[in-house]
């Protein structure tokens, strides 16, 4: 008996956007992120808004140990980064965005199977996800140039290792696919579990 995996084109995806707070830049990262992959992000985002899909933003609660930042507004969003009231935010204090959280259920609940993840800092929180995310039983995807790194090589090479999707991916996938999102799901915040 074979069991066949849907196609990129027909799973059902939330997109999840990590860490994009002021408070993980300085030293490596520049303070204002990265224009062109913050675009990139934002135009992921008003993409699935725009097809009813879930957007969830991933907030990390708690002091950053691996960036320079010392200005009080650190946990702010990145200048640029574009939210709306019916985003999802689900807060957290691990690098894997799905312990001690509800994001698995949160994502579950929306009536997706898999996550297109982006933010920051890629080859921490961002992969740390994208790897905790197959624990769940929820197929992973990489946004491809939305994703911010402390170095160009490490966006590379997230995308040589994961599974990815493009703008023009998620075009094709949120013509082809519907979700029902549930009412009362999207503009709702998350509490991190104790």
């Amino acid at each position: 008996m074979s069991h066949q995996l849907p196609d990129k084109k027909d799973r059902k995806i939330a997109l999840v956007v990590i860490d994009v707070q002021r408070k993980f830049t300085g030293g490596s990262i520049p303070e204002n992120g990265s224009k062109d992959k913050i675009e990139v992000m934002n135009k992921a985002a008003e993409m699935f808004r725009e097809h009813g899909r879930p957007v969830v933003f991933v907030y990390y609660d708690g002091p950053c140990h691996c960036s320079a930042y010392d200005k009080g507004d650190g946990d702010e969003y990145l200048h640029g980064i574009v939210s709306d009231p019916r985003d999802i935010v689900v807060h957290k204090g691990h690098m894997n965005s799905f312990i001690g959280t509800e994001l698995a259920e949160v994502v579950k609940a929306c009536g997706c199977d898999s996550i297109l993840v982006c933010g920051m800092v890629t080859q921490y929180c961002v992969m740390g996800t994208y790897f905790g995310a197959m624990e769940r039983d929820l197929s992973p995807y990489l946004l491809v140039g939305g994703t911010i790194a402390t170095e160009d090589k490490y966006d590379d090479a997230a995308c040589v290792i994961c599974k990815t999707f493009d703008l023009g991916d998620v075009a094709e996938n949120l013509c082809a696919t519907k979700v029902d999102v549930p009412a009362g799901m999207l503009g709702t915040d998350h509490p991190k579990l104790d």
